[in-house]
């Protein structure tokens, strides 16, 4: 993978694939699968995850102020199922799929090294709505595969998924280069 400039990190999450959260506090760690991610703001690169209050990787969040927001492509869909069946509560989620944690560079959490784009954040707020947390982090570090270039995806190559509800998931085809003038 790539650095990414930071201006250019909300492209990275901007198209809403389904993403994997991942989150360290002490020595417990986890990695979930979640599907409302946003772009927040360029400058600063603020990204945002609503989470279950819940989910083992919001107390984690909540505790160690920061975390990893790892997309991976469709080869993968199985694995992020089974990583949202499982509980981190319950032990090491990885153990059950065939997927490899790596150490981020800017924050103490790891990442998945068979994602396509990672992006390691600060926590800069939450706020509580009902039974989730929105977590807005700060982007510290972008990365990406070849198929992100200088500054977008490329959209033949790139293959997100992207949770349509229930167990039905698609994947992006370009359709065409608009001019808007």
């Amino acid at each position: 993978m790539k650095k990414i400039d930071l201006k250019f990190t909300n492209r990275l999450i901007n198209h809403g694939p389904l993403v994997v959260v991942s989150a360290r506090y002490k020595a417990r760690e986890t990695f979930t699968p979640i599907a409302w991610n946003m772009p927040v703001e360029h400058d600063p690169p603020l990204v945002a995850v609503c989470i279950s209050k819940e989910n083992f990787v919001n107390s984690l969040i909540k505790r160690s102020k920061k975390f990893c927001i790892n997309i991976l492509e469709s080869p993968y869909v199985r694995e992020i199922l089974k990583l949202g069946e499982l509980s981190g509560r319950d032990g090491d989620k990885l153990k059950h799929v065939r997927l490899t944690k790596r150490k981020c560079l800017k924050i103490d959490v790891p990442y998945l090294a068979e994602s396509s784009a990672v992006i390691e954040c600060r926590l800069v707020r939450d706020v509580s709505l009902g039974d989730v947390d929105i977590f807005i982090g700060r982007a510290l570090y972008s990365q990406a595969n070849e198929k992100f270039k200088t500054d977008l995806w490329d959209p033949i190559q790139l293959k997100t998924i992207h949770h349509l509800g229930k167990n039905v998931f698609a994947t992006i085809i370009k359709l065409e280069s608009f001019d808007t003038h």
